[in-house]
C-alpha cells in the first residue's frame, strides 16, 4: 500500500505524520512524531534563525527522512510557516537542507497554513457537520479558521505565537508581575482584531498548547493522543492553569504532569492567547484535535 509523510517545520516543533492509503480509501497513521528544535529562537530580536538552531532542526529532518526511508515512503511533502516566514535568512537554511538532505521546503503562507490546518481538523468525520471555528496556536503565530466541511474558509492570521510572546515579554525567572500585565494586555489588543461573531459555532483547538493543557488537566504523566483526541477543556480550566503557572518558577513548571519539559518555558504565553481568544468568540470550551496542518497537507495533496 501507498505511504504519504508531511513534515511540519513549525516555530517551536518539527512535526513528522506518515500515513498509509488503505484499501477503502482512508488514512491509517504509521508514524506521528513531534520534536522541539526551536528553530525560531531569538527570531523577534534578530528576524533571523540562529545557527544552533539551524543545525538542531536540520538534525531533525535527517531523523524523519530516515524514518521515511525505513518506512518505505513513496513522497514526501516538507512545509515551513512562521518562523521561515519571517527569517531573513530562510535562504540560508533552505539551501542546507537540499544540500544536507536532498529535500525542497516549500514556505507557505500563513492563509494557506490556516487551510490546510482547518482540512486537517475537518477530514476527521467525528466533529460536527455544520461550521466551525479553528484556533491553531503555534509557536510563531495563531491562526483563527472559521468554515464548512467543504467550502471557503475565513482566515485571520497573527504574529503572536507561544514562543514569540515569551520572547518579547520574559526576562524573569519566576515571572514578573509587570511582564505578566504587558502579556496580558498585548494578546487583549491583539485578539480584537478577530472579528466578533454573528453565531457560537463550536471551537476546536489544534497544536501543542492545547493539547498539553489538556494533557495537564487530565496529569498524564506520558502524552497519548487517545486521551487527548476530541478532548474538552472549559474556560475555567484554561484560567485555572494560567494562575497556577504564572507563580511558578521554570524548574518546578517542568515538574507538572502533563506538562513537556521543553514546553515549560512557553506555555504560560499559549495558555494565555487561547484564553482571551475564547473570550473574544464568547465561548465557554474548546474541543481539542490532534490533528492539523500535517493531515491537511497529505489530505490535500494524496488522499482527497
Amino acid at each position: 500500500m501507498e505511504r504519504y509523510a508531511a513534515i511540519d517545520i513549525g516555530t517551536n516543533t518539527i512535526l513528522l505524520l506518515i500515513v498509509e492509503k488503505t484499501s477503502e480509501g482512508l488514512p491509517r497513521t504509521v508514524v506521528d512524531q513531534e520534536t522541539t528544535t526551536r528553530l525560531g529562537e531569538g527570531i523577534v530580536r534578530t528576524c533571523e534563525i540562529n545557527p544552533r538552531a539551524m543545525q538542531r532542526t536540520i538534525a531533525a529532518i535527517e531523523r524523519y527522512l530516515s524514518c521515511c526511508h525505513r518506512e518505505g515512503t513513496t513522497e514526501i511533502v516538507a512545509v515551513g510557516t512562521g518562523a521561515l516566514r519571517k527569517a531573513r535568512n530562510r535562504s540560508e537554511f533552505l539551501g542546507r537542507v537540499r544540500m544536507r538532505c536532498e529535500l525542497n521546503v516549500e514556505i507557505i503562507s500563513g492563509q494557506e497554513e490556516a487551510r490546510l490546518s482547518h482540512l486537517g481538523v475537518v477530514m476527521d468525520r467525528k466533529w460536527f457537520p455544520g461550521p466551525i471555528m479553528v484556533v491553531d496556536i503555534g509557536g510563531g503565530s495563531t491562526e483563527w479558521i472559521y468554515g464548512k466541511v467543504s467550502g471557503e474558509v475565513t482566515v485571520l492570521s497573527m504574529d503572536i505565537g507561544a514562543l514569540t510572546i515569551t520572547e518579547r515579554f520574559v526576562t524573569s525567572d519566576p515571572l514578573k508581575e509587570e511582564e505578566y500585565r504587558a502579556m496580558v494586555s498585548h494578546v487583549k489588543k491583539a485578539v480584537t482584531e478577530i472579528p466578533p461573531p454573528k453565531e457560537h459555532p463550536p471551537v476546536v483547538g489544534i497544536g501543542g498548547t492545547i493539547t498539553t493543557l489538556l494533557a495537564m488537566k487530565r496529569g498524564l504523566k506520558e502524552f497519548a493522543s487517545s486521551h487527548i483526541h476530541h478532548g474538552l477543556l472549559k474556560l475555567r480550566d484554561i484560567e485555572e492553569q494560567i494562575e497556577r503557572l504564572k507563580i511558578l518558577p521554570l524548574e518546578k513548571r517542568r515538574l507538572i504532569a502533563g506538562l513537556p519539559p521543553e514546553r515549560a518555558d512557553i506555555i504560560m504565553a499559549g495558555a494565555m492567547i487561547l484564553f482571551h481568544s475564547l473570550a473574544r468568540l464568547g465561548s465557554e470550551r474548546i474541543w481539542v484535535s490532534c490533528q492539523g496542518l500535517r493531515h491537511g497537507i497529505l489530505f490535500d495533496r494524496f488522499l482527497a
